[in-house]
């Protein structure tokens, strides 16, 4: 354990600078709480608003920092900014540009998560971007949004450059989805950075993690093994889809209902869910979170069905740059959010769901 702050609630994001100090992006006020490498505190700032000193709208954290400093994208600036030295006065730089427009920067994530990844490759910072609308309904929305572009960003000269079109690049991954009435695919777009000069993205029709180097040459791409699950049950698609329906319900993501009324409400859509288990199992992503370490390791994350949600439970694939794939559990209750090549860095809670930024080291079996 590092350390924990009473100002900690859920833990968004989280980077680690070279000194060995964390910040972590907080979902509420304090956006941002620092640790020193002993685990001292370095401080906890950041509000909302609209002001020039204030953050709208805080995404993720650009992933390998900036000149040895975490830097945090905020949607609503459009830009990039540094928040690892709040002592020193605000720096940032904008994003904005003929070819990277205001509101264009989008991930293709989860539909709940406003979390949008960026990354550091050699001295460019790769964004992704999209122009897709909700003009032609959600679905087409969706699949506009898995077809961004990865566009690389100089920090010192603002020049943009298109590095991989994902759409013109990955098959259109419509031709595995089973439509049915009032249905659309949940599945991510999940990329990282690999080192200094290379990008991986999960190609779900492949079944490969693709790679393209820093001028977008595509370079060998990694086979997985089999996809995690083919078919899934009324139940466990109910279970996965809930955060939807209740938000649907109540009209607020973040509001909790009783585990009394949840299982009643799971319980009910499953009731109501229609389709075979392999057009059930179309719906739903196979992996959630994608990640790498300088070394080039790749860790990717399968759905857990059985966990509820779109997410993951403590399994995750190491695949070596050599594409040689095992699977490894990493502790219950421990989220991995960075990885090293010598530690996993993320939060562990506590029995009473208390969040400690943490680390393990990185596992030998």
């Amino acid at each position: 354990m590092l350390g924990t702050s009473d100002s900690l609630a859920v833990v968004r994001d989280l980077e680690v600078l070279a000194d060995g100090s964390v910040w972590v992006l907080n979902s509420q006020e304090p956006y941002f709480v620092g640790f020193g490498a002993d685990g001292e505190s370095l401080g906890a700032h950041g509000s909302p608003g609209g002001g020039p000193d204030e953050f709208p709208m805080p995404s993720a954290f650009v992933a390998g920092g900036w000149a040895g400093e975490a830097w945090v994208l905020d949607l609503l600036h459009h830009a990039l900014i540094r928040i690892s030295r709040p002592d020193a006065g605000r720096e940032e730089f904008s994003l904005l540009s003929t070819s990277v427009p205001r509101g264009s920067v989008r991930s293709g994530m989860s539909m709940l998560d406003s979390s949008v990844r960026t990354a550091r490759l050699g001295r460019e910072i790769v964004v992704p971007h999209s122009t897709a609308t909700m003009d032609g309904g959600v679905l087409q929305f969706r699949y506009g949004l898995l077809g961004a572009d990865l566009v690389a960003v100089d920090p010192e000269t603002g020049g943009a450059r298109t590095l991989v079109a994902l759409g013109d690049a990955l098959e259109d991954p419509s031709g595995d989805f089973i439509q049915s009435d009032g249905g659309f695919p949940l599945w991510y777009r999940l990329w990282a950075s690999c080192g200094e000069s290379l990008v991986r993205v999960h190609d779900r029709v492949r079944n490969q993690l693709r790679g393209f180097d820093g001028s977008g040459a595509e370079v060998d791409p990694i086979d997985l093994p089999p996809v995690p699950f083919t078919e899934v049950s009324p139940r466990q698609f109910a279970a996965a889809v809930f955060a939807l329906r209740q938000a649907e319900m109540t009209g607020d993501v973040a509001t909790r209902l009783t585990p009394e009324d949840s299982l009643r409400l799971v319980r009910q859509m499953a009731d109501m869910v229609q389709g075979t288990p392999r057009e059930l199992a179309s719906y739903l992503p196979r992996y959630v979170d994608f990640r790498c370490s300088e070394d080039g390791t790749m860790w990717l994350r399968p759905m857990d069905l059985d966990a509820g949600g779109l997410s993951g439970g403590p399994m995750w694939l190491r695949i070596e740059p050599d594409g040689a794939a095992r699977d490894v559990r990493l502790p219950d209750r421990f989220d991995a959010l960075r990885f090293t090549p010598s530690r996993i860095w993320g939060v562990s809670r506590d029995e009473f769901d208390r969040p400690s930024v943490a680390s393990i080291p990185l596992p030998t079996r």
